[in-house]
């Protein structure tokens, strides 16, 4: 075989290895979202959406002619607010106007409908656990209606990265913060500035209160 023919030969087999890498990062991002899950790549278009996401990217979009309705059942079209909001976390979130900002990954900003307050959207950007190098724009959509036996209290839920949701679930299991410290490999002083972050995002003041917003979902 030729030295071109190999080339072209690992080329593929390289191509096939990246691809299923995307693949494994995109499931374990998504999975990390309990509903309405919709992946975006760089560009804001759409990897993955999960039949709860595109149905309510259909609902968002619901103002636009039936015939680009339809289309985007198939298709559909990422709002411009969502948009919007993936370029903020790409220059830095809230240092945007850096010059030397980095992209703000595991940040999460918070998107509402112009029109339905019912809607709502946040956004982030996460970084593969298997792969560093592969990078998504994670988007959860909700419907305050639907969550009205929880207190519309998926929205706040929501705004915890996925650290904070580790160390949340394993306050709701029990563990005292030295045991969550060595479990997650942190610092006893990163477990409490933590919580005090969860506590300010769920509106609570108690590790009582979290066990018990927990366990309502």
């Amino acid at each position: 075989m030729s030295s071109h023919r190999l080339s072209a030969s690992v080329l593929r087999e390289k191509r096939g290895y990246d691809a299923r890498l995307k693949n494994l990062a995109l499931e374990s991002l998504c999975n990390a979202f309990p509903t309405g899950a919709v992946a975006l790549d760089a560009r804001g278009g759409v990897l993955f959406a999960n039949r709860e996401g595109l149905e309510l990217l259909t609902r968002w979009n619901a103002s636009r002619p039936m015939d680009l309705a339809i289309f985007e059942r198939v298709h559909p079209k990422v709002p411009a607010e969502v948009v919007a909001a993936c370029n903020s976390l790409r220059q830095g979130g809230a240092n945007a106007a850096c010059t030397h900002a980095r992209p703000k990954f595991g940040g999460r900003l918070l998107v509402r409908h112009p029109r339905n307050p019912n809607l709502s959207a946040v956004v982030a950007l996460e970084r593969s656990v298997r792969d560093r190098r592969v990078a998504v724009f994670c988007v959860l959509l909700q419907d305050r209606l639907k969550d009205s036996l929880v207190g519309g209290r998926r929205e706040q839920m929501a705004m915890l990265t996925i650290a904070e949701r580790r160390v949340a679930k394993l306050v709701a299991e029990g563990l005292r913060n030295s045991d969550i410290a060595h479990a997650l490999g942190k610092s006893v002083t990163t477990v409490k500035s933590q919580l005090v972050t969860i506590f300010a995002k769920l509106e609570i003041r108690s590790r009582t209160q979290l066990v018990s917003l927990l366990r309502s979902f």
